[in-house]
Order: structure tokens, then sequence, then C-alpha cells
């Protein structure tokens, strides 16, 4: 009997999350009310709030799902046989398309403004979340124990090289300062990121 509650249970915490998705493409973040999400979702709104506090939680949960999907569960061996910067490159395009999807950068202002007023998410769940090895950390660590770089916490390093995106890709987007990159702006900058990156970690 039990078994039976927390299956429908999860299976409408699944729909509001699938549903505030769908609500978040049609109306945008910022025009979509719970009221829309409980529609879209085919539950009632008590119970959204039942599984979501409020929607700036309901949209980091959302973020934290994508960036697991797209940054933790990437598919990405380090080949000892195979050119850095070919491989590096590849990383990069992932992170980049992370970075530059508009209904990404959507979510994130919205979370953003959540945790500047609630510190306690993002000093305690958002960063145990974000600190875990990441499939460029991991690569970053074979590629030192390799010998191909010089040997540095991979955690650090790869922060170094997402500061290196973030600066033009991200940040100026996220605060509405430039538009989102295109195809041509992102091969510019992942070429100079491979070329100042590699010029002082590669051995």
């Amino acid at each position: 009997m039990s078994e039976a509650k927390i299956s429908r249970s999860m299976q409408k915490r699944q729909a509001i999350i699938d549903g505030a998705k769908t609500a978040f493409q049609q109306y945008g973040v910022s025009d979509t009310s719970m009221d829309k999400i409980a529609e879209t979702a085919q539950v009632s709104k008590r119970t959204v709030y039942n599984h979501f506090e409020s929607k700036e939680i309901l949209v980091t949960h959302i973020i934290r799902d994508i960036w697991s999907q797209n940054i933790l569960t990437y598919e990405f061996e380090y080949d000892k046989n195979r050119d850095l910067r070919s491989q590096l490159s590849e990383l990069i395009a992932n992170e980049l398309q992370f970075m530059c999807d508009q209904g990404t950068l959507d979510l994130i202002r919205v979370a953003m403004g959540h945790c500047l007023f609630n510190p306690e998410m993002s000093n305690g769940e958002l960063r145990e979340f974000f600190e875990q090895e990441t499939t460029l950390i991991r690569w970053l660590r074979h590629a030192m124990e390799d010998g191909k770089f010089r040997k540095k916490d991979p955690y650090l390093v790869s922060e170094q090289l997402l500061g290196l995106l973030k600066g033009q890709a991200f940040w100026p987007q996220v605060l509405h300062f430039d538009e989102r990159l295109n195809e041509e702006q992102m091969r510019e900058l992942t070429n100079d990121t491979l070329d100042l990156f590699l010029s002082y970690y590669e051995i």
C-alpha cells in the first residue's frame, strides 16, 4: 500500500516538473505562474505546492536536472591516443551548449534571484550538488595522470577553464548585457580559450 502511494507521489512530482518545463517554453519563466504550472501538469495547485514551495525552488530543481543531464552524465572519456585540443574542444562545446541555451538562461535568472534572497540554499544543497565531479573534471584528472597537463587540483583547473567561457558566453547573457552567442562567436571563443588554456597547462 505504501509503495503505491510513493509511486503516485513521484508520478505527480514528475508531472509537475514536465508541466513546468512546457509552461516555461510556452509562456516564458517570468510569465509562468504556479496556476499555469498546475494546469499544464493537470494537477491541483495544492499538489504543486506540496512538492515545491515556490516557483523559484521548482526552477532551481529543473536547472539541477538539466545541468546533471548535460554536464554530469555527459559521456566522454579521456583518450591518450588522441590530441588534447580536439578532445577539449568537444568538452567545451558541451559546456557552451548548456551556457548558451536560451531556456536555461531564463531559468538561471529566476533561480539566481531566489538564491540571492535565500543564501542558505546556495550555501547548502545547491553548493553540494555543483561540487560533484563532472565529466570535464574527470577528463582533466586523467590528462594530468597521463603526464599531458601540469598537475594541479582538477576542480580548480576546471573552474579556471569555465571562467574563460563564462566571461563571454554566460554572464553577459544572464545579465542581459549581450545577445546569446552565435555559432561563429562560439567557435572563436572556443579557439581562443583553447589557445590560452593549453599554452599554460599543456606539457
